[in-house]
Order: C-alpha cells, then sequence, then structure tokens
C-alpha cells in the first residue's frame, strides 16, 4: 500500500518513488508508488496534480485503500523517479480547506449551526450549513473566524487507531464509517475534527477569509467563501468595479453605492412618467384607430402598420382599439422583426383562432391565441407595407361575408 507522506508533511513538495505498477487507462495511465505526497480527491477537495519524472500528473484517486496517479505517459514499472506537486495548487488548497475549519467551528460555536456539506472549486468554496442564518450572524462567524487566523494558531493532525479513542475527544464533526487509523484534524483552541485532506501547519498561513455570498438552501443556508490569495483577487475586482462606478459617477468609493441607488430611484421614476405617458398616448392613438376604422358588412375592421413598435406595446393598443363589432390587426417591425396582435371585442362572433392561420401564412410568422386575442412574430420586416394591403383585403372579404 502506497504511503501517505502528504499526512506527515502538509508542506512537503518534492520526493523520490519507486513506480509499483504502470497500467493503460482512459486518456493515459494510472501508476501506483510505493509512495506519494500527491493527495487523491476526497474529503471535498480536488485531488492534487504535479509530475512523475516526465509524467504530468492529471488526477489522484484512491479505490479499495489504493491510491492511482492518472498520468499522460507510461512510466517503467520498477523505476525510481522525482515527484514533484504542483505546488500552488496544494497551497491553494490548503488555504480554503482549513479556512473551512475555521469558518465551520465559529458558526458551530456561536450559533449551534452544523456543517453538512463541503465543496472546494478551484475558484470558490462552498459551506452548507443545516440552519437559516441571517446575514449578521454570517458576518459575526465570518470575523470570529479571521481573529483565529489572525493569532497564527498552530495546526496538527493526529492518528488514532480506535472508535473508542475518538469517541472520547470533543469532536465537532465525527464522520461516521471511518477505518482506523482515524485522522482528527486540531486547531489550537478552536476546531477539532476527523479529515484526510492537508491543512495549513498554521492558521496564519490562512491569509484572510470572506465570506462572498450566503443563500438559502435545503432549508439551510449555503455560504461560498474565498481564503488567502482568491479572497485578495475577489476584494481588488470589486474594489476596481468599485472605482470605476465612483469615476463614472465623479464621487468618491465609498459614496458610490448612494450614488447608484439615487440613480435607480431617477430611472424608476422615470419609468413610471414614461408608463403614464404611454398608457394616455395609446389612448389617443386607439380613439384616432376606432375613428378610422373600416366598414366590413356588420363589423368594423381596423388594420394598421407602425414602426418600432415592440410586442407589449401593439397588444396594448390592440385591446384599447377593440370594441364590440370590432377587428383589430395591428403590426409593427422592430428590430428587424415584424410582430402581430389580432384582438376583438367582446361578442364578436369569430375567435381569433380561425383567422390567425391567415395571419401567420401571410406574414410567414408564427403565433396563435384564442378567443379575443392572438400574438405572432415574422423573423423580417420586408415587404411589411404589401402584407398589410393583402391581408385588410383579405379581412374585409372575409367579414363582409359573415352572418
Amino acid at each position: 500500500m502506497t504511503k501517505r507522506l502528504y499526512d506527515l508533511d502538509s508542506h512537503l513538495s518534492q520526493h523520490t518513488a519507486t513506480v509499483l505498477s504502470c497500467v493503460p487507462a482512459k486518456e493515459g495511465f494510472d501508476v501506483v508508488l510505493d509512495q506519494t505526497v500527491l493527495f487523491p480527491e476526497g474529503g471535498g477537495q480536488p485531488s492534487d496534480t504535479g509530475l512523475i519524472g516526465e509524467a504530468m500528473v492529471l488526477h489522484v484517486r484512491e479505490e479499495h485503500g489504493e491510491i492511482y496517479h492518472r498520468i499522460d505517459r507510461a512510466l517503467p514499472v520498477g523505476s525510481e523517479l522525482p515527484v514533484q506537486l504542483d505546488w500552488a495548487r496544494r497551497f491553494d488548497f490548503m488555504q480554503q480547506h482549513t479556512g473551512e475549519h475555521l469558518l465551520s467551528f465559529s458558526f458551530y460555536h456561536l450559533f449551534s449551526a452544523a456543517n453538512i456539506g463541503f465543496h472546494l472549486a478551484l475558484d470558490y468554496a462552498t459551506i452548507d450549513f443545516d440552519k437559516p442564518l441571517a446575514h449578521e450572524q454570517v458576518v459575526e462567524a465570518e470575523h470570529l473566524a479571521n481573529r483565529y487566523v489572525w493569532r497564527n494558531l498552530p495546526v496538527t493532525a493526529a492518528f488514532y487507531e480506535s472508535e473508542a479513542e475518538v469517541a472520547r475527544l470533543p469532536l465537532r464533526k465525527h464522520a461516521e464509517g471511518l477505518v482506523p487509523p482515524i485522522r482528527i484534524v486540531s486547531i489550537q483552541d478552536a476546531d477539532l475534527c476527523t479529515c484526510c485532506a492537508p491543512h495549513c501547519a498554521l492558521t496564519g498561513e490562512i491569509g484572510s477569509i470572506f465570506v462572498s455570498d450566503a443563500i438559502s438552501y435545503k432549508g439551510g443556508t449555503r455560504i461560498t467563501f474565498h481564503c488567502g490569495e482568491r479572497a485578495l483577487r475577489r476584494n481588488r475586482a470589486v474594489h476596481d468595479d468599485m472605482d470605476m462606478i465612483a469615476r463614472r459617477f465623479s464621487t468618491a468609493r465609498d459614496t458610490a453605492g448612494n450614488a447608484v441607488k439615487k440613480l435607480s430611484e431617477d430611472y424608476g421614476a422615470l419609468k413610471k412618467q414614461e408608463r403614464d405617458l404611454t398608457r394616455s398616448l395609446n389612448g389617443y392613438i386607439a380613439r384616432e384607430l376606432s375613428e378610422s376604422a373600416l366598414q366590413a358588412g356588420k363589423y368594423r375592421l381596423i388594420v394598421r402598420l407602425f414602426p418600432d413598435l415592440d410586442a407589449n406595446r401593439l397588444k396594448d393598443l390592440s385591446q384599447a382599439a377593440a370594441q364590440d363589432k370590432t377587428l383589430v390587426l395591428l403590426l409593427s417591425s422592430f428590430n428587424d422583426k415584424l410582430s402581430y396582435v389580432l384582438a376583438t371585442g367582446e361578442g364578436f362572433p369569430l375567435d381569433v383562432s380561425e383567422l390567425m392561420p391567415a395571419v401567420n401564412a401571410a406574414t410567414g410568422g408564427k403565433g396563435g391565441g384564442r378567443g379575443t386575442l392572438a400574438q405572432g412574430m415574422a423573423p423580417g420586416a420586408g415587404g411589411a407595407a404589401e402584407t398589410v394591403q393583402q391581408l385588410q383585403h383579405y379581412l374585409q372579404q372575409r367579414l363582409s361575408g359573415q352572418k
């Protein structure tokens, strides 16, 4: 069985190892070494990567107690080769995972919130807690976790040979079904729990912990957090974004938020004013449409092509102009598409679904509806004026023959 050097020293980055086996696998080869510093995927953490000789280590996994290194080329069995860990990737993972311990401890210590899920991705990490947490609680736990970082406390790992020994420990979290020896990770004056992954040697190596998001999740709370260089990169990006916003508003970063809030309020007021003006204008246009309606037998017909009106505006106008015994077809060329709405007043003898196939055929569009309203859209607006004339003629004839 492979000796797990990462259990003994999380900061060890290179060593030599003997190749015990090498077999073809999907997109590479699976290699077993007599000892390895490369941590296999597990505990919510991706695997390490690196080099074995000149072979690239693409992934590391554990199966049935053995560690398999997926590499990009074959290696001679029995050869002794240097093993090199991708230290930047490992240290980043150690920062996130040790930060996860401190956050989990802080939420548990302050609010009895238990960690029930952890995921470490390449650019973010999440923890799922078993209860709802308010924003103020998240901030308080984040601050407590960072106080442990600033104290630069030692992080140690120890192995226990039986479940009975582990049962006597004041663990925050005890994973079930572990086979001895059981690895316990301890942060002085703080966390104590079972864990298989490499961690920082001192909490100061985490740098800082920043919780960027907290959402409701399956009856509890999922937080997203960043530690170390990830936290620095995120906060630098946010700082630069705020700086850009502040310059855009000719204000300081500290007051940029208020400037955006005022812009949003002003925009909301203008949108309301626009809606009110549009409603009034629709009333005038609807009256003009009604006054210019064509007579088609016992019924009235309104067919009109507008420039640059969206589908919602067409719908509002059509319904406003549709009165008893009136059929309204309004069309508009908008964003290189032809939108159209067919509407009737209450009590009109025809359902719009009987007329819509002819409108779709004439426009080359797709649409539908039933009762007193139907809508459609065609991919191009070319020849719209001629199409309108054709549809007006067809509908006028259809209604003229309607009893």
